[in-house]
């Protein structure tokens, strides 16, 4: 996604967006025919902070090989209240046209059609639109230093409001998307506040290359439903989980290489040991007579509804048997008959039997992210104020330098113990 959150910090982007500015207002032009008036003082900082808000993001995006370059952005009004983007929607318009007119920028309009279900049900798909630096605007990059690949030294992340350490969120709103409530005053949210701010801390005394800087917010979910009592969600999130684990590779910390910790299975390892019931051994993906993305799918679709009764097969385990299967298209047909989801269901949760102790909305995804969440952040803080280890978290696993591996295993092994009562298998990668 196109977040239009960046802004210049160096010379060099300073210097482009001087250099594109004039000829993006030359070629705005107006219906008239007449030149466009010499903005006022507070019209062109809103310029300028929008420009370089496009050009971040575009520039960014073009190392994401998968997406082909693209990034893509709802052109929706709403989507650019303040404290959201630091471009404005109506100089956002005109910018990305005079860039499309001058051949710095690729657009796709967005689209929608519908996509068939399983079980006669049929959902609306729609597509944002999306957007990709020309060569003509990565040249020009280039001729003032900036590459996808030194990006981050040239521009940083602003998000202005939702710059504090804890943010609830609601339960999803159809149609719209729900704001962030606002924090309460309590001894537990100044727990929970401080304990990000020592992550950040930690953080702040060591150097990384490769990825934005570090900082982390942790993200509550459901935070105005009954059972709420900050113990939904609670993820750490920071923009340097958007690079692509290929990236991730090239990550330093330090100077230093780095390698990734992975607690398999983690959600539902966490499960099993929290519920009292026994955990099988290997692979608790492998179902005899299943694929294991099908497993893993209808696993997590499990998970996320609270229960092992699924109507339809998950999408991303359909896609993952197209392309297993070889099929082309759409064949859902096929896979209902090959693999019905009722059926599967009941195999997997007869080898897996915790699943059936999961209840919507008391034992649920959110409940497990938010235990996991608690492993890993006492495994951070342990890492980064007893050690001065820095430890980047992913959600199930942790980034680290290679050189500390062993000290960062034991630490993460630890951590889960304690919080689950159980342990678990972590792997390097």
């Amino acid at each position: 996604m196109a977040t239009l959150q960046h802004v210049a910090i160096s010379e060099e982007a300073a210097a482009l967006r001087g250099a594109l500015l004039p000829e993006l207002r030359e070629a705005r032009g107006r219906p008239d025919g007449a030149r466009s008036r010499k903005p006022q003082a507070k019209e062109l900082m809103a310029q300028e902070q929008t420009l370089d808000a496009i050009l971040a993001d575009l520039i960014m995006a073009f190392a994401n090989t998968e997406a082909l370059g693209y990034c893509y952005r709802s052109s929706n009004r709403e989507a650019f209240t303040a404290g959201q983007t630091k471009a404005t929607s109506r100089i956002y318009d005109w910018q990305l046209k005079a860039m499309v007119d001058l051949g710095l920028a690729d657009i796709r309009k967005g689209r929608a059609w519908i996509e068939a279900w399983d079980d006669g049900v049929v959902a609306l798909n729609p597509k944002a639109s999306r957007i990709r630096a020309t060569p003509r605007l990565l040249e020009l990059a280039l001729s003032h230093g900036i590459t996808a690949q030194n990006i981050y030294s040239h521009y940083a992340k602003d998000r202005g409001e939702l710059a504090s350490p804890v943010v609830l969120k609601p339960e999803k709103q159809s149609g719209a998307k729900a704001k962030p409530l606002p924090l309460p005053k309590s001894n537990r949210v100044s727990e929970l506040v401080d304990e990000v701010e020592r992550i950040n801390a930690i953080y702040a005394r060591h150097t990384f290359s490769g990825i934005p800087f570090p900082e982390v917010r942790r993200i509550f979910n459901l935070a105005d439903t009954k059972t709420f009592n900050f113990n939904k969600g609670g993820r750490l999130h920071g923009d340097f989980q958007s690079v692509k684990r290929e990236e991730r590779k090239q990550i330093l910390i330090d100077g230093l290489p780095v390698v990734e910790l992975d607690i398999k299975a983690s959600q539902l390892t966490i499960l099993h040991h929290i519920t009292d019931t026994r955990l099988p051994e290997g692979d608790l993906y492998q179902v005899e007579g299943l694929p294991r993305p099908v497993v893993k799918a209808a696993v997590t679709a499990m998970i996320g509804q609270g229960k092992t009764e699924l109507v339809r097969c998950p999408k991303a385990a359909r896609e993952s048997l197209i392309s297993e299967l070889g099929l082309g298209g759409l064949q859902n047909a096929i896979i209902s008959k090959r693999y019905p989801i009722k059926t599967i269901a009941k195999q997997i949760a007869d080898k897996l039997p915790a699943l059936r102790r999961l209840v919507p909305g008391a034992l649920d995804w959110a409940d497990l992210q938010f235990t996991e969440s608690q492993v890993l952040i006492q495994a951070i803080l342990t890492l980064g104020e007893r050690h001065n280890i820095p430890t980047l978290p992913l959600h199930d696993g942790i980034v680290i330098a290679a050189k500390d591996m062993e000290v960062d295993l034991i630490c993460l092994a630890e951590a889960f113990v304690q919080v689950v009562g159980g342990p678990a298998i972590i792997e390097t990668k």
